[in-house]
This record gives C-alpha cells, sequence and structure tokens, in this order.
C-alpha cells in the first residue's frame, strides 16, 4: 500500500511517518486577567505530516525533493485510512550519508503542513 502520494506520484515508503492534528484560534483568543482561557477555535484537525527517508538514491531523494518543491501540491497520506489535503513542505533537508562509484545514499526529512 501506497501511504504518501504528492500530485499522483507515489513517494517511496518512509522510514519515519508521524501525523500531527492541530487547531486554528483566532486572533481574539487571549487568557483574561485571572487565567481563563477564552477560545475562538476557527479551524481543527490541521493535518501535519513528519516524515523521513534513511536510505534514498539519489535519484529518489530528487524525486521526492521536486515532488514536494512547488507553493502547494496535493497530498495522500493514510492516518487510518486514506485522507486528501492541500499542502505545503516546511524545511526540507537531504543529508548525504556515503557516496561510491558515483552513487549517493541520502538521509531526507521534512514536514508536509496543511493548508
Amino acid at each position: 500500500m501506497e501511504i504518501l502520494t504528492v500530485n499522483g506520484t507515489a513517494l517511496p515508503a518512509p522510514n519515519s511517518y508521524r501525523v500531527q492534528l492541530s487547531d486554528l484560534d483566532s486572533e481574539d483568543t487571549a487568557r483574561t486577567e485571572d487565567g481563563l482561557l477564552v477560545r475562538q477555535r476557527v479551524r481543527a484537525g490541521v493535518a501535519k505530516l513528519s516524515v523521513s527517508w534513511a536510505a534514498l538514491s539519489t535519484e529518489q531523494c530528487a524525486q521526492v525533493l521536486t515532488a514536494t518543491a512547488a507553493d502547494k501540491f496535493e497530498v495522500r497520506y493514510f492516518f487510518g485510512t486514506m485522507r486528501t489535503a492541500q499542502m505545503y513542505a516546511g524545511d526540507r533537508t537531504a543529508d548525504l550519508k556515503a557516496a561510491r562509484n558515483g552513487q549517493g545514499v541520502w538521509e531526507v526529512t521534512m514536514n508536509l503542513i496543511e493548508y
């Protein structure tokens, strides 16, 4: 099963995969002087995927980085069932772990954050 696709392109299976759901509050959310929260949630369940790949070839590394380079893209991801969301990539890191005979082994990490 493919657990992560970007704009219809299946990415290699990540070694680490974490789904975080967050709420977004309005700018009117604050605490009163006696510490009580006055909350105005405007959106619930905004997804953030923290993913990493431990050993990608140079070609696979380029595929992952190219697929997540746009300002906005469609992501299908697994979270009990397959879900679809418009996302963008936060910081993307590619670390060269080994190189031999013109071939590289890369570790790639990034966050995919729902719009």
